[in-house]
């Protein structure tokens, strides 16, 4: 027991220290959560993987305690990461060397059956991150075309006079662009990271939480087309006031209510397959 509490102990020092090292970095992610939108989600993502943890909390008691000296290396490819990425100024690089700076320490100072109790609290800090610039644009500008097919030729089946030019559409009362902001690429992250835990807590094998979390992409997309579809046929009909800020966002938050809805949905599908499966295996 006393040896215990001086490793944990050794253990809060040197967290203590790598917290110090790598301020900068958990500031200017705290910045980006605040300043964009579709990073606001950070700020729960340590809430979450702290919840994950107090979950096992039990299990976390009984695990035994062994430095294992494999983590030093995984603790010192970290502040490569770190050095290599101040070097080359990129801050995702520095970033991610966060979370591998972590695992190592976990690893090294509490041992290997520590490591695998904490792999998915801390692996989910992940989700904390800001993509790189070049991924989410990538994403965004894939997104968008789609996006502006899919609410023409919905609005065209519905019998509403639409023209589309690329992303650019045309009603008889005013033309409207699909923007990198209206491509769901602010939900499209958050749900993927909400789909990941929710996954995580009612799945009981690894192949239903792929599943659930791949379907989440799909479903997240689905969302915002129906929203588009429903902001530029109200366009249509209202005018230019449908499209004030209050009321767009009024239509992002029940965009993100109804992926919510859907992801629980087919989690719950998900969930009584694998029972069924489950009980053919055993009959």
């Amino acid at each position: 027991m006393t040896e215990n509490r001086a490793l944990i102990l050794k253990f809060g020092v040197l967290t203590a220290l790598l917290m110090a090292l790598y301020f900068p970095e958990l500031r200017s992610m705290v910045i980006t959560w605040s300043d964009k939108k579709e990073y606001s989600h950070g700020f729960l993502i340590p809430l979450i993987s702290g919840y994950v943890v107090w979950l096992k909390r039990d299990k976390l008691r009984g695990t035994p305690l062994i430095c294992n000296v494999k983590g030093l290396f995984m603790l010192i490819a970290g502040i490569v990461l770190l050095i290599i990425g101040n070097i080359s100024f990129e801050s995702s690089i520095r970033q991610y060397s966060f979370i591998l700076s972590v695992m190592g320490l976990v690893y090294f100072m509490l041992g290997i059956d520590m490591y695998k109790t904490l792999l998915f609290p801390v692996g989910y800090l992940l989700f904390m991150i800001p993509l790189p610039y070049l991924i989410m644009n990538n994403i965004a500008i894939s997104l968008i075309l789609i996006d502006a097919k899919v609410t023409y030729n919905a609005l065209r089946f519905l019998g509403i006079p639409i023209l589309r030019e690329g992303v650019n559409l045309e009603l008889p009362n005013m033309s409207l662009v699909v923007a990198d902001l209206c491509t769901g690429i602010l939900s499209l992250v958050a749900i993927t990271a909400l789909a990941v835990f929710y996954a995580y807590i009612t799945q009981k094998n690894f192949i239903s939480r792929v599943i659930l979390v791949l379907l989440s992409i799909p479903i997240a997309i689905f969302s915002n087309m129906l929203r588009l579809i429903m902001t530029v046929g109200l366009a249509y009909f209202y005018g230019e006031r449908i499209l004030g800020d209050v009321i767009h966002q009024f239509h992002g938050t029940v965009n993100f209510f109804i992926t919510v809805f859907l992801l629980i949905v087919a989690g719950k599908f998900i969930h009584k397959m694998d029972i069924k499966i489950s009980k053919k295996a055993l009959s």
